[in-house]
């Protein structure tokens, strides 16, 4: 089998990653694919099949968590007062869907390739900025939640301890908040890293989230590897560069951590030529 006969346009970007596009038959509309370097193109196809088994009844549940996900995002933050009246009044389960969608499928190198799962990434209008992400494994949503740039292989996600980012577990929130209080009076956390940061920004996301659920480790042990970087000072100087893609910014870590934080700087100064003229 051809990578032609599975994606159209399909092409190698720059990560040695293959590229293309395929119909999500659910929705009749195209949707951005891209598979890791060791998947095949077989592997890709069953991927696909798998896509297009994604019915009506596994929707319906994909959009009541994403529900749940807007209904949070009402009640704690102003987005409200910025999206159309109508998301406030949902009548059917499927409504939402008009708020928000899903336009890439990342396949991964399979631990089980005869494993139904999918890799979704998509857009809400309550969080434009972070997206919107949903793991299904064995036709079970696993994750339903901000893009975070998880695996589908991944499991930590779905712990007790991220009701607050994994709206699957949302009903359940009350008991697992009182879970983690009793856990705090026996075991109270040890100081956190950097809070002369605010939560909300962009570097503290970009160590907690992507940072530490790449390299598959904890907030702390993620600010241990991050904070002597040149790259955090380089975030830190220039605003600019803490608002790109985590992706990006991963990048630039893996280059610094691999090939020192010259070549770190010189990738970056080629670029981005915003970064060391701004002021």
């Amino acid at each position: 089998m051809r990578w032609e006969d599975v994606l159209r346009d399909a092409q190698r970007d720059k990560f040695g990653n293959m590229v293309g596009k395929a119909l999500f038959p659910y929705f009749q509309t195209d949707i951005e694919v891209a598979c890791e370097p060791e998947v095949t193109p077989e592997y890709a196809s069953r991927s696909l099949a798998w896509l297009g088994e994604l019915g009506g009844e596994r929707m319906k549940e994909i959009c009541r968590y994403a529900s749940f996900y807007l209904q949070d995002q009402l009640e704690c933050t102003s987005v409200g007062e910025l999206l159309d009246e109508g998301v406030q009044d949902l009548k059917g389960p499927l409504d939402i869907l008009e708020y928000m969608g899903f336009h890439t499928l990342d396949i991964e190198n399979p631990e089980d390739p005869e494993l139904p799962v999918l890799n979704l990434g998509g857009w809400c209008d309550w969080q434009e900025d972070e997206g919107l992400q949903c793991l299904i494994k064995d036709w079970k949503v696993l994750y339903l939640g901000t893009w975070n740039d998880c695996s589908v292989w991944q499991s930590h996600y779905l712990n007790d301890d991220q009701y607050l980012s994994n709206y699957v577990l949302y009903e359940r929130r009350a008991e697992l908040q009182a879970k983690a209080a009793e856990r705090l009076k026996s075991s109270p956390p040890e100081p956190f890293p950097h809070l002369e940061i605010p939560m909300s920004s962009p570097i503290r996301k970009f160590v907690e989230f992507k940072l530490a659920l790449t390299e598959q480790c904890s907030s702390k042990e993620a600010w241990t590897r991050f904070e002597n970087t040149l790259l955090f000072e380089f975030m830190r100087d220039y605003p600019k560069l803490a608002e790109e893609s985590f992706d990006f910014l991963y990048r630039c870590f893996c280059i610094e951590r691999d090939e020192g934080g010259a070549d770190m700087a010189g990738f970056l100064a080629e670029q981005r030529d915003y970064l060391f003229t701004d002021t």
